[in-house]
């Protein structure tokens, strides 16, 4: 199947990757989903689906060889083309540098470094041109460890922006950890801009994205919400605590085409990506019509290398 616009994007199931997930799928792009959890990534392609969007999930662990040649198989057997990869690796550790295992310092270089390292290197091994968006660990994170892994992550970028033509490779390092899509909607625009045929003479760049304060957590938010907004909180573990779908109707829950593609189903409840919270939304919404007004994004554009 040919496609104008195919872009993966990873980790997918939370995050920044869900956010990026969301923004590129209102935008005339099929998001190939990826995550290492097969239900999260099947929820967000059809959360993205069920507004209009085209989207299919794939389960990879994106620090793991096999797994990182899968998604790229798949994406050439289905699509043929590939047009852009936004590459979510933001483990990070708060855990004082004397005080950090070997254990964890390897985590984090797996899940951020190695990630990033195999995923350029599929993307390059393609040979023909695309852009790659990597969204590193946020600046908020200090410690010694993190400041190494970020450090890692710009020198590779800037090798590969060096050496290989084909590849254009930008970072972005958002100021905190994420929240929920709205208020990460800055870092998702910045992406969308970085794949966009406006931005196909930027390579090469970091950009240290400031963002708004995390919205504080209501006691009178539904469980599901403050699932949507705390990445600690798996939605599939919530909702098996919930225990109660029966508000979902069976053409809510077998109604999706990737049941057939993939054999399985899941839950069909929905978040809404863009429900408002009411704490710090006015400052969220200020900072994203200056940010608007900076890049000029024509949410319109096609986004080509």
């Amino acid at each position: 199947m040919a496609s104008a616009n195919v872009v993966i994007i990873t980790n997918v199931g939370q995050g920044y990757g869900r956010a990026a997930a969301f923004a590129f799928g209102q935008t005339s792009h099929d998001v190939v989903c990826t995550d290492p959890d097969a239900d999260l990534a099947s929820k967000t392609a059809a959360e993205i689906e069920s507004q209009g969007g085209r989207a299919i999930p794939i389960q990879a662990n994106m620090s793991v060889q096999f797994d990182v040649t899968k998604v790229f198989t798949k994406v050439r057997e289905i699509f043929g083309d590939l047009t852009g990869v936004v590459h979510t690796a933001t483990q990070q550790s708060n855990t004082p540098f004397c005080n950090l295992t070997e254990t964890e310092f390897r985590t984090i270089q797996q899940e951020n470094v190695i990630s990033s390292f195999l995923t350029l290197k599929a993307a390059s091994d393609l040979g023909r041109p695309l852009w790659f968006v990597i969204v590193g660990p946020p600046t908020s994170s200090s410690e010694p460890h993190m400041v190494s892994v970020r450090g890692a992550m710009q020198e590779l970028s800037a090798a590969i922006n060096g050496q290989i033509a084909s590849v254009r490779v930008n970072l972005i390092f958002p100021s905190r950890i994420s929240s929920d899509p709205r208020h990460d909607a800055r870092l998702s625009k910045t992406a969308l801009f970085l794949g966009s045929s406006q931005a196909s003479g930027i390579s090469g760049q970091i950009f240290n994205i400031t963002l708004p304060k995390r919205p504080e957590f209501s006691t009178e938010l539904s469980p599901e919400v403050r699932a949507a907004l705390d990445e600690s909180v798996r939605q599939d573990d919530l909702e098996a605590t919930i225990g109660n779908d029966n508000n979902v109707d069976d053409t809510e829950r077998n109604g999706n085409n990737y049941s057939k593609t993939y054999g399985r189903t899941w839950s069909a409840h929905k978040i809404n990506p863009t429900e408002t919270m009411h704490e710090s939304d006015s400052e969220a919404g200020s900072l994203d019509k200056d940010f608007d007004r900076i890049l000029q994004f024509n949410d319109d554009d096609k986004t080509t290398f």
